[in-house]
């Protein structure tokens, strides 16, 4: 199964429309300087977005999940998680560390307030903290969503699935970012 930020999206398709129409505009007396200020730019702020809200996502299998984040990617089997967490958005937490997840951020505080008793119901025992749930787990948001369905399957196999936890980060993305940052940078101060 396979999680995104619908929110995320969203937002990086109507910022990047914005960027794209700026860049256009910008463009409109034409000069060789100005083109390679603005695609520097633009380019830098289309990948940021790319990087930020369109990459992120969650696959959770049979062996476990891979986060997708921003630059890196976590792949880690049940049984090395040993909580998971909603406060800030959902985030495994492992003997090496926590790994949030981008792509399932908690809701605003108007979420939590319109949410009803219902939302809350019939979840997997490991979300309730003292009898309740924190806002992150409600399941009408994205990190409550994905928190069931991974709570389930952790619970399912956590002490049958190995420890395996691997952490990579993408070198093509975070060159590419610090070099149209660099070139982006010195084009507004050029």
């Amino acid at each position: 199964m396979r999680f995104v930020s619908r929110s995320g999206r969203v937002l990086a398709g109507i910022t990047a429309a914005t960027l794209g129409l700026a860049g256009a505009t910008a463009l409109v007396p034409f000069d060789v300087a100005t083109a390679l200020r603005v695609v520097a730019v633009v380019g830098f702020g289309a990948t940021g977005l790319y990087a930020a809200f369109w990459r992120p996502r969650l696959d959770v299998s049979d062996d476990g999940v891979v986060v997708r984040n921003v630059v890196s990617t976590h792949e880690i089997e049940w049984g090395a998680i040993t909580r998971i967490d909603t406060k800030w958005g959902l985030t495994f937490v492992t003997d090496r560390g926590k790994v949030s997840v981008w792509a399932a951020p908690a809701p605003g505080r108007h979420a939590a307030l319109l949410a009803s008793r219902e939302h809350g119901a019939h979840l997997p025992e490991s979300t309730y903290l003292a009898g309740t749930i924190r806002p992150g787990d409600l399941v009408t948001s994205e990190s409550g969503g994905a928190a069931a369905v991974v709570r389930r399957e952790w619970e399912r196999r956590h002490t049958e699935g190995g420890t395996r936890d691997v952490r990579r980060v993408n070198g093509g993305l975070t060159a590419a970012l610090v070099a149209l940052g660099a070139a982006a940078a010195a084009a507004l101060l050029l």
